[in-house]
């Protein structure tokens, strides 16, 4: 029984030392293919949600399709509790880029509602992040889409 046990902890063991090197390996990958010099990164939030039910986002870089996204029920309870999704992860040149985001769902009174949002970036030399961001207008009481650069 002890040999059975000895076993045990070792296969324990190897799982671990396996999930460890898997993490190693997966941050490794990233550092190699997404260069700090060019990397670009796109993320979404939500600020309010009270004019605005997200469904579906699409972004365009360069007048190019590069992701497209629609959300679960939990993924937009994410969103509105604060949590912050990457939603693309690409290698840039440097130099001036265009970028589109198109926001599709439920807007106010319950209609469909698709929005966009533009932004013309100079990519310099290191990581770019862009955060796709939805607010609230209390004052119009209407859902606002903007495009920021960190």
């Amino acid at each position: 029984m002890s040999e059975v046990q000895r076993l045990s902890g070792n296969i324990q063991a190897l799982k671990t030392r396996v999930i460890m090197l898997n993490k190693d390996l997966r941050v490794m990958e990233e550092a190699l293919l997404f260069p700090t010099n060019t990397q670009f990164t796109v993320f979404v939030a939500v600020e309010g949600g009270q004019f605005f039910t997200l469904e579906s986002v699409k972004l365009k870089i360069d007048d190019k399709m590069v992701s497209s996204h629609l959300y679960s029920a939990k993924q937009r309870e994410a969103l509105n509790r604060g949590g912050v999704q990457k939603l693309f992860m690409t290698n840039l040149s440097e130099g001036k880029h265009e970028v589109t985001a198109f926001f599709t769902g439920i807007g106010p009174n319950g209609r469909a509602y698709k929005r966009a949002a533009e932004l013309t970036l100079e990519k310099g030399k290191a990581s770019q992040f862009l955060e796709l961001t939805i607010t609230d207008d209390s004052a119009r009481q209407e859902p606002v889409f903007t495009i920021n650069q960190w």
